[in-house]
């Protein structure tokens, strides 16, 4: 094999390696989990879902509610993706239903009160999940069922906070209050956005 040829192999073993997808980790709270699919909590109260039917699994007392589970995975997070990993960890486990809250929402399972929708919720499935432009902070919009109304939920733990839709002189719609020093929800270039003073602090992604 000529120097030419051993040159064009290493060129493109160097571009396979660089083009191949990143490995990622990330660690939480399980808070659903079927055969093939596992729904975990992040740190962060990120809900993030994977399907774990061809995934390595290392769980020494099986996989229930509230372990800790580490899931490595390629690429860019997208939901139910297929993980590669899983290692749980035991935790406190509940018996389903023993964490019901005052309105009867099943935290062990994901589920959280909705105001706007008048039930029990997971948001991951109702809300649409927005990203703080500056931090890793994550934002859900969720609408009423006549859209009147959006209840924000933040993962930083902060209050809640439901907003009215009003009409925008210029057309369109936004949901805010009154208050200026409130937040405003609205849809900009296909995208949904959240606003407070004039300054965009979460972004849709894609």
């Amino acid at each position: 094999m000529n120097n030419l040829n051993l040159a064009a192999m290493a060129l493109w073993a160097g571009l396979s390696m660089s083009c191949s997808p990143k490995t990622s980790t990330v660690k939480g709270v399980i808070c659903d989990a079927t055969m093939n699919t596992l729904t975990i909590v992040t740190e962060a109260n990120d809900t993030l879902s994977f399907g774990t039917a061809n995934a390595e699994k290392t769980a020494t007392d099986g996989i229930l509610l509230n372990d800790t589970a580490t899931v490595s995975y390629e690429g860019k997070y997208n939901v139910s993706m297929k993980a590669q990993k899983v290692i749980v960890v035991p935790g406190t486990r509940n018996t389903l239903g023993g964490d019901r809250d005052e309105h009867g929402c099943i935290g062990s399972a994901g589920y959280q009160w909705s105001e706007v929708l008048q039930d029990c919720i997971r948001l991951f499935e109702k809300g649409i999940r927005l990203k703080a432009i500056n931090g890793d902070q994550s934002a859900f919009i969720v609408f009423s069922p006549d859209s009147s109304k959006v209840e924000l939920f933040f993962s930083s733990g902060d209050k809640n906070e439901i907003l009215d839709c009003r009409a925008l002189p210029a057309g369109g719609y936004a949901w805010n209050m009154e208050d200026d020093d409130t937040k405003n929800v609205h849809l900009v270039d296909g995208k949904w956005t959240i606003s407070q003073r004039g300054k965009t602090v979460f972004l849709q992604k894609e």
